[in-house]
């Protein structure tokens, strides 16, 4: 019961940002926002999730991954009262505000208890069925949140999360192992000084930071490119939203089956090679100033598929790059891939012009840097006996 709780917890955590975001239009209606301030509830979610994760991943190494995982649920569950019953726009924004806070706990946290139970193998194998765990909550809250909207108005898809937050809590009292306190871990932000002066750290972290971007910055920004300004309807939105996640889920779900086969380093280059495509295709989409909605979402499954196996590969040997801190890296990793998000999405909603151009080059400017970062850590990893790094010696 204890990995089907963190199955519950992931499916949370991937649905915190999507269920909702089909009711940006009504938003906009109701309390009167431009895009820049209904990007601000991404935005404020975002950047207290990034902030509290810091907190939360050193608090988990000293005292136990399951009580900050508790209180982070509480958080959420109080900030999800506060988004279904909002009388005005402050109030939506404090209540994302807690959410942000809450859900860092089960975020950060419940991964590192599946690093402290499993070797790296068997977390490799797990990785891949959590992301596709995401990866489902991803496809299947879009379709959900629009419906709910047309049903139940903006309320509705606080509700949801509202119910998943309670589940996610009971389940976590009742089945979450307890863990024990490490006294040798003390409370402070210079304790991340050992991960942020390793070198080897920095590339891993900055190499699934870069990588994951486009993807969460993508999923932000879309239900205003594509309802506002392609004439997409809600229920095709859910649909095109829903296409790319499902297709990241199915390869992620069988990622394992994949790498037992063909091997860690080839399906690591299998995935970098897609990524590749996907920039190649997204700039003849720029160049060729093309604004459709199928081209673009056949572009984002190419993306969708090409990060699968970096993540799945590298996530698990990231959390062992320094000795006895897999929550502070788990938190820098986190929070890392939170704060740029929303600064992209802060920046794009500045800049927006009604077309793909904005979004397209932001994507392609994060991957070079993810590109980049996984080189240098072929570089610092030459001669590693992990089987990812066996042949780049």
């Amino acid at each position: 019961m204890c990995f089907f709780t963190i199955f519950i917890m992931y499916a949370l955590c991937g649905a915190e940002i999507d269920l909702f975001v089909p009711s940006f239009p009504e938003l906009q209606q109701v309390f009167h926002l431009s895009p820049f301030m209904v990007e601000l509830t991404l935005g404020v979610n975002l950047v207290a999730h990034c902030l509290t994760s810091l907190v939360v991943g050193s608090l988990g190494d000293r005292f136990g991954r399951k009580a900050i995982i508790l209180i982070g649920l509480s958080i959420f569950t109080i900030g999800s009262l506060c988004c279904v019953y909002a009388p005005a726009y402050w109030i939506l924004l404090l209540g994302r505000l807690l959410q942000g806070i809450g859900i860092s706990g089960p975020a950060v946290l419940s991964y590192v208890i599946i690093a402290d139970i499993y070797s790296v193998d068997k977390q490799q194998q797990l990785m891949g069925f959590l992301n596709g765990v995401i990866a489902f909550a991803m496809a299947f809250a879009p379709v959900i949140g629009s419906y709910v909207s047309l049903s139940f108005h903006w309320q509705g898809n606080f509700v949801v999360l509202l119910i998943m937050g309670l589940i996610s809590l009971i389940m976590g009292i009742l089945f979450l192992p307890a863990s024990k306190n490490n006294k040798s871990n003390s409370f402070s932000m210079r304790e991340y000084q050992v991960v942020l002066r390793s070198s080897k750290a920095l590339y891993y972290i900055s190499t699934v930071c870069f990588l994951l971007i486009p993807y969460w910055f993508f999923v932000g920004i879309s239900p205003i490119l594509y309802m506002e300004d392609l004439g997409v309807s809600l229920e095709m939105f859910g649909f095109y939203q829903g296409s790319m996640a499902m297709c990241f889920s199915v390869f992620s779900i069988s990622s394992s089956y994949f790498i037992k086969k063909f091997g860690q380093r080839n399906c690591l280059f299998f995935g970098l090679f897609m990524v590749v495509i996907f920039m190649l295709a997204t700039f003849a989409l720029l160049v060729g100033k093309i604004n459709d909605a199928l081209a673009i979402t056949l572009a984002m499954q190419l993306l969708a598929i090409g990060v699968i196996f970096p993540i799945n590969i590298l996530y698990p040997l990231c959390l062992d790059a320094v000795p006895d801190a897999k929550g502070k890296i788990s938190a820098l990793v986190t929070s890392g891939r939170l704060v740029l998000t929303a600064i992209n999405l802060q920046i794009a909603g500045y800049i927006y012009n009604g077309t793909f151009m904005p979004i397209g080059t932001i994507m392609i400017l994060a991957l070079i840097l993810g590109l980049w970062f996984c080189y240098q850590v072929f570089q610092k990893e030459k001669g590693s006996p992990y089987p990812v790094f066996a042949s780049a010696s």
